[in-house]
C-alpha cells in the first residue's frame, strides 16, 4: 500500500474489500457481544472456533486436556480462507460491510498498528493505493481505534483466563460446549457494559487514549490502570468457587492482535 498519495475523502469509498476476503478476522469477546446484541444474531451464526498452536492470551479451552481455541468471523457458504466474510454485501457491483458500525475492533483499526508511541501502516495492507496518507498516522481517531482494539484484546485476555481457570478446575475428562462459552461471554460483557456506563464520556476517552502507557515518576497514574483493577474485580467475580486469579503483569508486555489480521 502506498501512503504517499493524498488520502481519499472516504478511504473506504474505493475499497476493493480485499481485507473482507483474504483474512481470517479474529474476534474478541467484545466483538461477539456487540454483534450479538446490536445485530440480534446468535454467535453461532457468525463466529467460528478453531484450534491454535501458538499460545495466545485469547486462547480458550473447552476441556482441560483439549486444544486451545480462538474465534474468527465465519465465511459465506463453504468455509474457505479466501472466501468472503459472512457480513460482506454486494450493491451494484460494489462490496461493502453489512455491519460497518458494529464491525470487529481489528477492522476498525485496520490498516494501522502501534509502533512504539507512534502509529504505522500494517505491512502488506490490502487497501487501494492512495486510500491513506501519512497525515492519517497523526489523526487522534486512528490512535483511538488502535488503542481500543488493544484495550479490548487485553480485557478479553482477562475474561479468557477466568474461563480457563474454571475449565482447569473441572479437570480432564469433561468437555464444555462452545454454547456455554458464548453464554459466559455475553454475561461478562453485559456487566462490563454496565461498568463502562458508569464512566463519563471524557473519563472513557482518557482510559482509551492512555491505554498501555506506563506510569511516570511524580505523575498521576494513567486512568486505564484503575479501570483495569475494576475490570479484574468484575471478571474475578464469576465462578466464585474458584480463587481469584493471581496478579498479572501490565498489559504493555502483551502482543498486539492487530498484526494477526
Amino acid at each position: 500500500m502506498s501512503a504517499a498519495a493524498p488520502a481519499a475523502a472516504n478511504p473506504c469509498a474505493t475499497c476493493n474489500a480485499g481485507c473482507c476476503r483474504r483474512y481470517l478476522v479474529p474476534l474478541c469477546g467484545y466483538d461477539v457481544w456487540l454483534i450479538t446484541t446490536r445485530q440480534r444474531l446468535r454467535p453461532e451464526q457468525f463466529a467460528l472456533a478453531y484450534p491454535i498452536e501458538d499460545q495466545r492470551t485469547e486462547g480458550f479451552k473447552l476441556a482441560a486436556d483439549g486444544p486451545e481455541l480462538a474465534l474468527t468471523l465465519d465465511k459465506q457458504g463453504e468455509f474457505r480462507i479466501n472466501g468472503p466474510c459472512v457480513f460482506l454485501l454486494s450493491f451494484g457491483g460494489q462490496d461493502r460491510c453489512g455491519i460497518y458500525a458494529d464491525r470487529p475492533v481489528v477492522c476498525h483499526a485496520y490498516p494501522f498498528v502501534s509502533k512504539g508511541l507512534d502509529l504505522s501502516f500494517r505491512a502488506r495492507a490490502l487497501c487501494p493505493d492512495g486510500a491513506w496518507s501519512d497525515r492519517d498516522l497523526l489523526a487522534p481517531r486512528r490512535r483511538r481505534d488502535v488503542n481500543r482494539a488493544e484495550m479490548q484484546y487485553d480485557i478479553y485476555g482477562e475474561v479468557v483466563a477466568r474461563w480457563n481457570a474454571r475449565v482447569e478446575a473441572i479437570g480432564a475428562g469433561r468437555e464444555l460446549s462452545l454454547g456455554e462459552y458464548y453464554t459466559y461471554l455475553i454475561n461478562v460483557y453485559d456487566r462490563l457494559a454496565a461498568l463502562d456506563g458508569e464512566l463519563e464520556p471524557d473519563e472513557w476517552e482518557r482510559v482509551v487514549m492512555t491505554w498501555r502507557t506506563m506510569p511516570l515518576p511524580d505523575r498521576p497514574e494513567p486512568p486505564w490502570i484503575d479501570y483495569v483493577d475494576r475490570v479484574r474485580a468484575l471478571v474475578d467475580g464469576f465462578y466464585p468457587d474458584i480463587p481469584p486469579l493471581a496478579e498479572r503483569p501490565m498489559f504493555a508486555q502483551t502482543a498486539s492482535p492487530l498484526g494477526r489480521v
